[in-house]
């Protein structure tokens, strides 16, 4: 593609930064404000009620888009803290599963109602229903685009 046509994409770029830099914040703050978690732990909590209760180290690593170290590291927090457990997959010695606990549940339930109220406040009521389905077409093909 050639070069010098930046004006043509660079302000919808700089927005789309700006912007989700903006609400990201305001939502980190909300969670860690009104239930004391960060958001890659509420992630967490989130995709493991979402999955059932339960989901494998490596799935739950590609869901919340961390490393398996990271996740590691991440659940070994969030196990001091009561949220979840490991448990050992009894097909494969080498694996195992991380797992909800029912405080981590209670948790995840408080923290959804406050989380979705805020986000319906900065993204849902803003937008109408062509403006979501063009949000999601425009995000698709640039997700698409990625490695």
């Amino acid at each position: 593609m050639a070069a010098g046509n930046d004006d043509r994409w660079m302000p919808s770029w700089l927005a789309l930064v700006r912007t989700r830099t903006r609400l990201w914040d305001e939502v980190e703050a909300q969670m860690r404000k009104d239930h004391g978690l960060t958001m890659a732990r509420f992630d967490v909590l989130a995709t493991l009620v979402n999955a059932g209760g339960r989901l494998g180290l490596s799935d739950l690593a590609s869901s919340i888009l961390l490393t398996q170290s990271g996740v590691s590291k991440l659940l070994d927090r969030m196990e001091r803290s009561g949220l979840v457990h490991r448990e050992p997959d009894p097909h494969d010695g080498r694996s195992a599963f991380a797992a909800i606990t029912p405080h981590g549940r209670s948790v995840e339930e408080r923290a959804r109602l406050g989380h979705h109220e805020l986000l319906r406040q900065h993204f849902g009521d803003v937008l109408d229903d062509r403006d979501l389905a063009d949000l999601i077409r425009i995000m698709g093909r640039i997700d698409a685009s990625l490695p």
